[in-house]
C-alpha cells in the first residue's frame, strides 16, 4: 500500500495532469465514477486559481477587458509551475508571462504595479520616519541619524506610458512609481529619474548622512534635501534604531 504522500502525490498528479495520470489503485469505486467525482474537483480548483489571480490584478483586467485577461489568465494558470503554486503568491510570475506573450510595456508596467501593490499590503507593520521626528535634531545628530528602508516601500521602473486604469495618476509622466504605506492607506507616489536613483539608494543608506551624500551625488545642493524631504513625508524610512 502505498504511504499518505505517495497518495497525495498521485491524487494531485490526476487533477494536474488529467485521466492519462490516473492510477487503477487510486480509489474504491470504478474508474468512472471517480473520474467523474475528479473532473468536478479539477474545475472547483481551477476557477479558485483564475479569481486569486482576478483579485491579484483588478485593474489589469480593467484596462484588458474580460475576454483577454479571462483568456491569458487560463492559459497561466494551466502552467505546471503555478499548478503547484499556493493561491496566495499565484500571481507572482503574471507580469513575465504578459512579456513572453509579447504584451506592451503599459500592460507589463500595470501587471507590476498591482503586485507591488499587494507585496506592499502584505509586508510588516512599521512606523515610518516623520519630519517631527528629526526636526529637533542637532546637524550631527541629524547626519548620525540611523535609517532603514519601511519594509512597505517598493518601487517600479516604468517603461511605457501610464494605464488609464489608474486614473489617481492621470497627467504624469513619472520615471518611476513608489509604493508606500506608511499607515493603513496604500500610496502611489510619481518619480523623476532623479527621485528614482535617490531612491534606489535607500537599502545603501544607513544614515541620513549617507542618504544626503547620494542625493548631492545626484542632484544639485539646492534640491538634495527637497528630494529626501519627499521620501520622508512619503513614508520610505524607518529608524533603524527600532528594528
Amino acid at each position: 500500500m502505498p504511504s499518505l504522500a505517495e497518495g497525495q502525490s498521485r491524487f494531485i498528479a490526476c487533477l494536474q495532469k488529467g485521466p492519462a495520470h490516473f492510477p487503477d489503485d487510486l480509489f474504491a469505486q470504478d474508474k468512472a465514477r471517480a473520474l467523474l467525482g475528479l473532473k468536478a474537483h479539477a474545475n472547483t480548483i481551477s476557477h479558485a486559481r483564475l479569481v486569486a489571480l482576478e483579485d491579484c490584478y483588478p485593474r489589469l483586467h480593467e484596462h484588458m477587458g474580460h475576454e483577454a485577461f479571462h483568456s491569458l489568465s487560463r492559459a497561466y494558470v494551466e502552467q505546471d509551475s503555478i499548478m503547484a503554486s499556493d493561491l496566495n503568491h499565484i500571481g507572482v510570475d503574471f507580469a513575465n508571462f504578459l512579456g513572453e506573450r509579447e504584451y506592451g510595456g503599459t500592460e507589463i508596467d500595470l501587471a507590476r504595479i498591482e503586485w507591488a501593490w499587494l507585496e506592499s499590503y502584505r509586508s510588516a507593520e512599521a512606523a515610518p520616519v516623520a519630519l517631527t521626528d528629526i526636526a529637533t535634531l542637532a546637524e550631527a545628530d541629524l547626519l548620525a541619524f540611523p535609517v532603514v528602508t519601511h519594509p512597505a516601500i517598493r518601487l517600479i521602473g516604468l517603461t511605457a506610458p501610464l494605464s488609464s486604469a489608474l486614473p489617481e495618476l492621470a497627467g504624469t509622466d513619472p520615471r518611476a512609481l513608489m509604493i508606500a504605506r506608511p499607515n493603513a492607506q496604500i500610496l502611489f507616489h510619481p518619480l523623476t529619474a532623479t527621485e528614482q536613483a535617490i531612491a534606489e539608494k535607500l537599502p545603501e543608506s544607513a544614515t541620513m548622512g549617507n542618504l544626503l551624500e547620494h542625493a548631492l551625488e545626484l542632484s544639485d545642493e539646492a534640491t538634495a534635501m527637497q528630494h529626501i524631504v519627499k521620501l520622508i513625508q512619503a513614508g520610505a524610512l524607518k529608524s533603524a534604531e527600532e528594528i
